[in-house]
C-alpha cells in the first residue's frame, strides 16, 4: 500500500502545475501567517488527558469518548470536508486498513461539516467508520484546534465555491486543523498529530504502530 504522504505530496505537486502563481501565493501566506501566530506547539500534547466528548455522527446517533475506549484505544482524527482533497485522501486510506481490519480498527474522524455534506463526503468515498459531526466547530476550539482563515484565503475558497457559512453552523470561515490522537483507555494522548499546514497529516502506519501496541 503506498504511503499516505507520497499520495499527500503527489497531489500537491500536481495542483501547484496547474494552479496560477498568484493563488499559490495567497495559500502560502495564509498559512505562513497561521504558522506565525499558531500556538498549536502547547496543546494536546502525549501524556495528557484528552477532554471527553459526546458528538452524534453524521445519523444522529452519539457517541461517547469513555464507552469508545473502553474496550480499545482511540484513533481519533480531525478532517475539514469533502471539499478538501487532502482530507479526501486520507479518509479514503484510513478507510483501506479499517477494511482491512475487518472493521474493527477503533477510529472516528471528526468534521464541522453538516451532514448533509458530510453523508456526501461518506458515500463518494465508501466510509464505513463513523464519522462524527462537530456543530460550530465547537470541540476543535475547545481543544485549540481552529484555523481562523484570513479574509484573503476566504475570498479564494468563495472562488472554489466552497461557502463555508453553509456548510458549517456558523457564520465565521473559521476550520478544524488537521490532527490526529491515539487515546487509550485511560484516556490519555499516547500519539499525537498536530499541523497547521493542512496538506499534512498523520502516516497511518505510525498511527497504528502505537495503536497496536496497547492493544
Amino acid at each position: 500500500m503506498s504511503s499516505l504522504s507520497k499520495k499527500l505530496a503527489s497531489y500537491k505537486s500536481d495542483f501547484k502545475t496547474r494552479t496560477p502563481v498568484e493563488i499559490l501565493e495567497t495559500i502560502n501566506r495564509s498559512i505562513s501567517l497561521f504558522q506565525e501566530h499558531s500556538a498549536l506547539k502547547s496543546v494536546l500534547k502525549v501524556g495528557q488527558t484528552f477532554p471527553s466528548f459526546e458528538l452524534a455522527d453524521i445519523n444522529g446517533q452519539l457517541f461517547n469518548s469513555k464507552e469508545l475506549i473502553q474496550d480499545k484505544p482511540l484513533i481519533l482524527t480531525f478532517v475539514r470536508g469533502g471539499w478538501c482533497p487532502y482530507c479526501v485522501l486520507e479518509t479514503q486510506m484510513w478507510q483501506q486498513y479499517f477494511e482491512k481490519s475487518k472493521s474493527t480498527l477503533n477510529i472516528v474522524a471528526i468534521t464541522p461539516e453538516k451532514p448533509e455534506f458530510a453523508k456526501s463526503m461518506q458515500s463518494e468515498n465508501n466510509l464505513s467508520f463513523p464519522l462524527l459531526f462537530d456543530s460550530g466547530l465547537c470541540f476543535a476550539e475547545l481543544l485549540g484546534l481552529v484555523w481562523k482563515t484570513d479574509d484573503a484565503m476566504k475570498q479564494q475558497l468563495l472562488k472554489w465555491d466552497i461557502n463555508l457559512t453553509e456548510r458549517h453552523c456558523t457564520q465565521t470561515f473559521n476550520l478544524p486543523v488537521p490532527a490526529t490522537f491515539v487515546i487509550d483507555n485511560k484516556e490519555v494522548i499516547q500519539y499525537r498529530f498536530i499541523e497547521e499546514d493542512y496538506s499534512s497529516r498523520a502516516e497511518p502506519d505510525d498511527v497504528l504502530a502505537i495503536y497496536n501496541r496497547l492493544i
